[in-house]
C-alpha cells in the first residue's frame, strides 16, 4: 500500500487528528549519547544532521524561556543484571555502562549548563524515572520530543507520555533511527495513533505564534 494511500486508508477511520499544544511545554531530547550517536558503537549511527536540527530546536525554545531535558542510558551493575530481558533482546546494551563516554551526551548536542540528565535503563523516558515528577511540578502538558532512535526510545516515550496525559509533539527532522525504513513507519505510526509529528520550524512557529497570542 503506497503511503498516500495509507493515510487516506487511517483517516477514513479517524485516525490521525491532531492534539495540538497545550498550555505548558518542555524539551524532551530521548538518547543523543554516544552509545547512539556514533556509528562505531554497537547501538549507534550517524545522527550530526539530527544533532543540529536538535540544536535549533534548543535555541528557538530556551529563547521563549521553555524548559528542556535531556536522558541516558546507562548500567552501574557490573554484572548488567539491569539490563533484564531487554539485555536478551539487544546485547549491545552492554556498551552503555556507567562512567563510560558511551552513556555521557554526544559533545555536539547544546546543552545549557543546569538543564536536566534523566537516567533511565529502559525505552521510555518515563519507565522507572523522575521525568514524570519534574513536569508535574512544572505544570507541564505538551512533551516536544528529540533525539533517538526513532523506532525505539523515542516511540516508547511519546506512547508513554500520552498514556501520562500529556500531548506528545515528536520532532520529524530532529529524531533519527539506525534504519531508514524504521525511522519512517515509526512516524507513520506515531502520527497516526499517538503523537503530532512536525518539523522543528513548524514546532517553533507554533509555539511563537502561542506565545504572541498568549
Amino acid at each position: 500500500m503506497a503511503e498516500r494511500d495509507a493515510s487516506e486508508f487511517f483517516a477514513g477511520r479517524g485516525f490521525g487528528n491532531p492534539i495540538g499544544f497545550g498550555d505548558c511545554a518542555c524539551v524532551l531530547v530521548v538518547d543523543l549519547i554516544c552509545g547512539f550517536t556514533d556509528p562505531a558503537m554497537p547501538l549507534g549511527s550517524d545522527l550530526g544532521r539530527e544533532i543540529d536540527r536538535t540544536n535549533e530546536l534548543l535555541s528557538g525554545v530556551r529563547a521563549l524561556h521553555m524548559p528542556v531535558f535531556f536522558t541516558s542510558v546507562a548500567y552501574e551493575d557490573e554484572d548488567l543484571a539491569a539490563t533484564s530481558i531487554w539485555g536478551r533482546k539487544q546485547v549491545g546494551l552492554r556498551s552503555l555502562r556507567a562512567g563510560s563516554p558511551a552513556v555521557e551526551l554526544d559533545a555536539r548536542l547544546d546543552r545549557a549548563a543546569g538543564e536536566t540528565v534523566i537516567r533511565k535503563k529502559f525505552a521510555s523516558a518515563f519507565f522507572a524515572t523522575t521525568l514524570t515528577s519534574h513536569l508535574t511540578s512544572l505544570r507541564i502538558d505538551t512533551v516536544i520530543i528529540a533525539g533517538c532512535t526513532t523506532s525505539g526510545c523515542v516511540r516508547a516515550s511519546a506512547v508513554d507520555a500520552l498514556q501520562h496525559g500529556y500531548r506528545p509533539i515528536v520532532v520529524k527532522d530532529a529524531v533519527g533511527d539506525r534504519w531508514p525504513q524504521s525511522h519512517v513507519q515509526s512516524l507513520f505510526d506515531l502520527e497516526q495513533k499517538y503523537a503530532d509529528v512536525m518539523t522543528v520550524t513548524a514546532v517553533l512557529g507554533s509555539l511563537r505564534t502561542q506565545v504572541q497570542a498568549g
